[in-house]
């Protein structure tokens, strides 16, 4: 079934979520004597934990399970050390520039209206100087970029502080949190350069973990230098700005509500805590539950909210794992409460979807606020937010559809919602698409995110003219193709978690993408609309209920234009010319005009042509003069024609003429992808009906990597699936099964090499597989795992004892060149490169050099610099000059950018040559485009090099006058090209008789509409397309 994108939108779940109460298990493998943390299946945590699941895999050790803050501390020491050398690239920006990401903490100045703060949990801090009307990066692109919350003292200086604590999945201890860890507090006196609190850098305190996270800050409303922290490390409060702190509740802290009369209520361990002096506190809940009590919550979460009319009206959110509990208000300041809401079938904010598919997320995302201007209004956000008043009860006030114009729609999850101090009607909230806006206290909402670049990518593709599609956490999948109105604005394309994405370069409408959990689709209208192109074969793990796929499922497309050993062919069946002058009108009696046929060689036969309109017929002789109902002359020469009817005719003209092809004949042909030109030669003479065949050496691979599965009585399931006819849009393509790589083994990324013969695959246990002889497998049985006959072999060429292999680069100048990345804190090695990656026993080489001992994510050589291996890490870009060194240098790269993790790298590579008569030819290739985890796409040209001049380079190349019907000749379906708007398509039989007609209208730049042709007798037909007044036919051959 194919979807539109905005119906999938609505259908794809939104982002994974917490699963509170859930242990992590410490076990051991089999092996002897090899310890190691087994991380659960990601596909299990599908609507709670599968995105922190899948970074806590990649980041965790693999033997305790837990991401160590003195391991992480150090590693940041070493990078401090290293950002000390001249660096080499400049990055710019690639966006998206038009929509947000996940934000948790924002800021109205009290001074100043226009001055707004957002803080991305990992793309840094926003400024914004027009009310949320455009955005700039103001934190320091080397500083922590987790920003978990921020406040406004007093006296106008700001504070934010760092790490996302609710990045977890569920357990206890250090173990539950993949976040990227905070860096304590940073302050700013002018609203524009932060520095770091000393008092608050993790290194410098007792507790190695204490100030890694701060889940809330908030400013005295009139003392300025007394600010207070919701920490891991308890609750803190600063008397002298921040210098020194007191930790006034042990334990970790998450959320507390300072009241504009300077009054505490927060969360201890489920205890409701309250203090009126800011240094001693009493319990103001119940470990009994009343009808005016507060009760004691543990295993959830607890948000409050206190009105600024009125300091004895306090509001409470408690949740019961991440589904909500209750909604209660005091009006007393906290002696007494009551309840006002709690979860129903008709009020449910917190979660999403029914029965087996029903999830909740009030861990994950939560607010509670209390309108401004009304102590009786107050708004809960979760994955949607409502609103509840004394006078009309709870009310939603958001929606997740988010087609053009809905002035109700808010992104899923929402983090945070606040009050302008100088406008109570103005609110701002964020969410997982970043931020949003209301000038009317809440009643509609637009979204605020130019400039916002905070997107946090899983993977991506680059287009041959450059043109990116990448999938990221919450956003779905989105496409920069430049045509926004900002410079680097997106569409998105598709819902759900995005992950890896490819565009072919055999054909640019062709994309591929997916969404969380192993489901992938494809297109061909260029991300208009989406299909599932997956069988029974390669669900079977999932039928079964066993694992299925990595939460982000790595696939790979190879494609070529030279290859030699191509066993597809291209039909060619030489037909008539044909020109259709459109209807007649009943007046106009001259026809004038031009045969054009698709081979520019045919030479026509002058006693062949035909014409026809309606009822009224003429030919013409061995001379080219026409007689009958109809007179005039045609030329052979050049095909042209003027004829002059005996009665104006009011059917459609037709004029045929059978032409030939003398022997040497040069053919252009249309392979079966992307109706590419394939170059053949005639070697006799072809009359109209003769069929010719040539080798099409345009060709693609598909792969897919699965979880390979054994049970009793289907011992290969899952594994590394591929298909040659990916590009066939007529049917869900022949899957072959080519490995399976032992029980429970789950590929993490793959990588193959530029001739296209090996597919390197890493999984998440650390092993590194070499699946070869791919050119020659042309057949099911020359591939299939269990075939007798199989040519294709799976070797394992590496083992990183249970870590995750998490990126692949396979030189495209030499495939026995191989580099890969390593993922874990607390080892001493991340990078890998084999100078013979093809032999029986490959070896590689520990490149760790003095690169920082923290986790990398992505590799790639540099195509025209052997020495060169760029890194994408934890903390951004660095690159080698002399990788080929025992221990290689590295310089930090990350001019222009943050010191955000880097997930992909794609470099720009290509062997054709630059046309400057094709459009989309490149001049130079090496640019290199990365991947972020928190500030989206950049790029830079810094390793760019000049393509030699040439025009080998492929392109479609359609007559004007032709419609350029493919495939021709057609089985079932025949695509016609058309442009925007009305269109008619009619089919007649050869004699005019119409069998078939199809009016539609097509928008947003379908290029090629499929018209059924399967139940036609096989024959000749003529098509006509007629679109904005003009009528151009076509003769195709049915099969």
């Amino acid at each position: 079934m194919k979807m539109n994108r905005t119906r999938l939108a609505a259908l794809i779940s939104g982002s994974a979520v917490l699963l509170a109460g859930t242990a992590a298990v410490l076990t051991w493998d089999a092996q002897p004597a090899e310890r190691h943390y087994q991380f659960r299946d990601a596909s299990s945590q599908a609507r709670f934990a599968g995105y922190n699941e899948y970074l806590h895999m990649m980041r965790a050790n693999q033997v305790t399970g837990e991401i160590d803050p003195t391991a992480v501390q150090a590693a940041w020491a070493q990078l401090l050390q290293t950002a000390q050398k001249t660096n080499t690239l400049n990055w710019e920006s690639r966006g998206p520039d038009n929509h947000g990401g996940r934000t948790r903490s924002l800021l109205v100045d009290r001074n100043n209206s226009n001055n707004v703060y957002a803080g991305s949990v990992g793309g840094g801090l926003y400024r914004s100087t027009n009310g949320g009307a455009s955005w700039n990066v103001v934190s320091d692109p080397g500083a922590n970029q987790a920003i978990g919350s921020i406040c406004h003292a007093a006296n106008g200086d700001i504070y934010y502080g760092t790490g996302e604590i609710w990045q977890g999945y569920g357990g206890t201890g250090q173990n539950t949190t993949p976040n990227f860890e905070g860096r304590g507090v940073y302050k700013s006196t002018d609203g524009v350069n932060f520095v770091q609190l000393a008092s608050t850098n993790p290194a410098n305190n007792s507790a190695s973990a204490a100030w890694t996270a701060v889940a809330d800050i908030e400013a005295h409303p009139t003392d300025a230098n007394t600010i207070f922290a919701a920490t891991n490390g308890g609750f803190m409060k600063t008397i002298d700005g921040g210098a020194t702190w007191t930790q006034l509740l042990s334990g970790s802290i998450t959320d507390f509500a300072l009241s504009a009369a300077g009054t505490i209520y927060v969360n201890q361990a489920g205890r409701t805590m309250k203090s009126t002096d800011g240094a001693t506190f009493t319990e103001v809940s119940a470990p009994i539950v009343t009808s005016t009590s507060l009760p004691r919550r543990a295993g959830g979460r607890i948000r409050y909210s206190v009105s600024p009319q009125d300091d004895n009206y306090v509001y409470c959110v408690q949740t019961n794992g991440s589904a909500l509990a209750a909604v209660y208000r005091s009006t007393d300041g906290g002696s007494t409460w009551s309840k006002i809401g709690q979860k129903g079938a008709n009020f449910d904010p917190l979660c999403n979807g029914i029965g087996a598919d029903k999830y909740c997320q009030g861990i994950w995302d939560l607010f509670l606020t209390v309108s401004a201007k009304n102590k009786d209004h107050v708004w809960l956000g979760g994955i949607t937010v409502w609103q509840w008043s004394a006078t009309g009860g709870w009310v939603q006030a958001s929606t997740l559809n988010d087609f053009a114009g809905n002035p109700f729609y808010l992104h899923a999850d929402s983090h945070e919602l606040i009050v302008d101090p100088n406008n109570p009607d103005v609110i701002f909230t964020s969410n997982d698409g970043g931020v949003f806006k209301s000038n009317n206290h809440g009643a509609t909402w637009f979204e605020r995110n130019l400039g916002y670049n905070t997107y946090q990518y899983f993977g991506f593709g680059v287009g041959k003219d450059r043109k990116l599609l990448g999938g990221c956490q919450d956003n779905g999948t989105s496409y920069l193709d430049y045509t926004s109105v900002s410079p680097h604005g997106v569409k998105k394309v598709f819902g759900g978690d995005g992950g890896h994405s490819d565009i072919s370069w055999l054909n640019p409408k062709v994309m591929f993408a997916e969404t969380q959990n192993g489901n992938f689709y494809r297109s061909d209208d260029e991300g208009e609309g989406w299909a599932t192109f997956s069988n029974a074969l390669l669900t079977q793990t999932r039928s079964a209920g066993l694992p299925y796929s990595n939460w982000m499922m790595p696939f790979e497309l190879w494609e070529t234009t030279t290859d030699l050993q191509s066993q597809d062919s291209v039909s060619f069946e030489l037909l008539p010319g044909i020109r259709s002058m459109g209807f007649g009108d009943g007046i106009k009696r001259v026809f004038k005009g031009k045969i054009n046929h698709n081979q520019p060689a045919a030479i026509f036969i002058p006693n062949t042509v035909q014409i026809t309109a309606g009822a009224m017929t003429a030919t013409a002789n061995a001379n080219g003069v026409i007689s009958g109902d109809a007179t005039g002359v045609f030329y052979a020469d050049s095909a042209y024609f003027d004829i002059t009817f005996s009665s104006p005719p009011i059917a459609e003209v037709i004029v045929t003429c059978d032409v030939y092809l003398p022997a040497n004949s040069a053919l252009t042909l249309k392979s079966a992808i992307g109706a590419l030109p394939v170059e053949a030669s005639t070697s006799v003479r072809l009359d109209v009906g003769d069929e010719f065949k040539v080798q099409d050496p345009i060709q693609s691979m598909f792969f897919v990597g699965l979880t390979s599965q054994s049970t009793a009585t289907v011992p290969k399931m899952g594994g590394v699936f591929m298909t040659r006819d990916v590009h066939d849009f007529s049917k869900t393509p022949e899957w072959w099964q080519i490995a399976h790589l032992g029980s429970n083994v789950t590929p993490h990324y793959m990588k193959i090499s530029a001739d296209g013969n090996h597919l390197f695959v890493s999984t998440t246990s650390g092993r590194l597989f070499r699946i070869s002889n791919l050119l020659a497998a042309r057949k099911l049985n020359q591939a299939w795992v269990d075939s007798a006959n199989t040519v294709i072999t799976v070797t394992q060429i590496g083992n990183w004892n249970f870590r995750v292999v998490t990126g692949i680069d396979v030189d495209p100048n030499d495939p026995n060149r191989v580099a890969v990345s390593v993922g874990n804190y607390g080892n001493t090695a991340y990078v890998y490169v084999s100078t013979n990656a093809l032999a029986s026993v490959p070896s590689f080489a520990n490149k760790q050099g003095d690169l920082p001992m923290f986790p990398c994510y992505a590799v790639s050589f540099d195509k025209a610099n052997p020495n060169r291996l760029f890194v994408g890490s934890e903390w951004g870009m660095f690159m080698t000059d002399n990788i080929n060194s025992a221990t290689p240098s590295y310089t930090e790269e990350n001019s222009g950018m943050a010191r955000v993790p880097v997930f992909e790298i794609e470099q720009y590579r290509t062997d054709f040559n630059y046309d400057p008569n094709n459009p989309i030819s490149s001049p130079t290739e090496g640019d290199v485009f990365i991947a972020t985890h928190g500030r989206g796409w950049f790029q830079t040209t810094t390793t760019s090099v000049n393509r030699p001049l040439g025009s080998n380079e492929p392109e479609a190349r359609l007559n004007k006058e032709s419609l350029g019907l493919f495939p021709n000749p057609a089985s079932d379906i025949v695509r016609v090209p058309v442009g925007d708007g009305a269109v008619t398509l009619t089919i007649r039989t050869m004699d005019g008789r119409l069998v078939r007609r199809v009016d539609m209208k097509t928008t947003n730049g379908v290029s090629a509409v499929p018209v059924q042709v399967s139940n036609l007798a096989k024959g000749q037909y003529v098509l006509t397309r007629t679109q904005g007044g003009q009528a151009i036919s076509e003769i195709f051959m049915k099969r």
